[in-house]
Parts: C-alpha cells; structure tokens; sequence
C-alpha cells in the first residue's frame, strides 16, 4: 500500500484496513509483525480517529465559507450597482471639479 500521492479519504480508509487487520491478528505482541503491538495499534487508532475529527471539521469550514463567498459575491454585486448609480448621479450634479472629493477621479 503506497500511500503518497492519495487522497486523504483514502489514506483514512486505509489505515481504518490496517488497524482492522492488526487488531484481527492476536493479542500478544508476538502475534504482530515487526513487534508492533497494542500500544502501537492503540496510538494509531486514536491518532486515526483524530484526524477524521479534524477532516469533518474541515469538511465543515469548507461549505462554511463557500456559502460565506457567495453572500460576499452577492453583495459586493449590489455595492457596485449603488456605487455605480452614486457615481452617475454626482456626475449629473456636480461640477467636475468637485468629482474629486467623491473619490471620482474620471475626466469625463
């Protein structure tokens, strides 16, 4: 299992497949290979179910502050339109001279 270049999705559900499997092999560390044993499987378990926490919460952040992107888009939209029609009106009544201190700097 090369786990370089995958999704995070999938590194979690491998290592979910990892633990299963250490978990199935025995209970004593001679059981594990390598003298991995159930302090080891332990430690992955919950550094495992930490960071499928902290993926949620990122999952979460993420809806969060695209909805949070539209309400800006939305919004910077309608400043525009106001800007826009303030603009054109202080254009229409105002001398060009005094464009400036509306912070227009056009010249026509």
């Amino acid at each position: 299992m090369n786990i370089f270049g995958k999704s995070d999705a999938e590194i979690i559900s491998e290592a979910r497949i990892m633990i299963d499997a250490l978990n199935r092999i025995g209970d004593t560390s001679e059981d594990f290979p390598m003298g991995l044993g159930k302090t080891f499987i332990d430690e992955f378990t919950a550094l495992r179910e930490n960071v499928v926490t902290y993926n949620s919460e990122v999952d979460k952040l993420k809806a969060d502050l695209a909805a949070k992107t539209m309400q800006l888009s939305d919004e910077m939209k309608r400043m525009k339109k106001l800007y826009s029609e303030a603009k054109e009106r202080v254009k229409e009544s105002v001398s060009q001279e005094k464009w400036e201190q509306f912070g227009i700097d056009d010249k026509k």
